[in-house]
């Protein structure tokens, strides 16, 4: 991550699905994300909706690829970039427009709930992998069997292709 540009973490949910834009070089993923702060009410003991905020988050290269493989409109996500606004012209007067560029984007699985799951064929991969040398593996009826999430479908590619000017 860039260490001259101011940096954010945002933890919320994605508004829309992951959208493909541009072609070649200026090849980008760009989706919104929601982050909704939560906050403890102590006379009714809830938790109510306080401020939102939303932006839009645009991702480049092999990040592009992994967000447009795995993240889906209502997915709770985790976007680390940097924040920027540009100024443009709207009616002849100054407007700014504000996004995120995005250095990762993960999914946030304690609030994912059950969609992401492996096969049984990963898991007799990682169950193979688990018993190694020391014999140490859980294997599949260990106690962290349940816990075991990862995305289905294929991994994102490392290519990261040429730089966005």
């Amino acid at each position: 991550m860039r260490t001259d540009a101011a940096s954010v973490t945002i933890v919320g949910r994605a508004a829309n699905q992951p959208a493909l834009h541009g072609a070649g070089p200026s090849e980008r993923v760009q989706f919104r994300v929601i982050s909704t702060e939560r906050r403890y009410d102590p006379g009714s003991g809830t938790w109510t909706d306080g401020d939102e905020y939303a932006v839009q988050v645009t991702c480049w290269r092999s990040l592009a690829g992994g967000v447009i493989s795995t993240v889906r409109k209502g997915d709770p996500v985790v976007v680390l970039g940097r924040i920027v606004s540009r100024r443009y012209e709207k009616n002849g007067e100054p407007a700014w427009f504000t996004e995120v560029k995005a250095d990762a984007v993960g999914l946030d699985v304690a609030r994912l709930g059950g969609r992401m799951r492996r096969t049984d064929e990963q898991l007799r991969a990682t169950d193979s992998m688990d018993s190694g040398a020391a014999g140490t593996g859980t294997g599949s009826g260990g106690p962290d069997a349940d816990l075991r999430g990862v995305p289905v479908g294929d991994p994102p590619q490392d290519d990261d292709g040429p730089q966005p000017a």
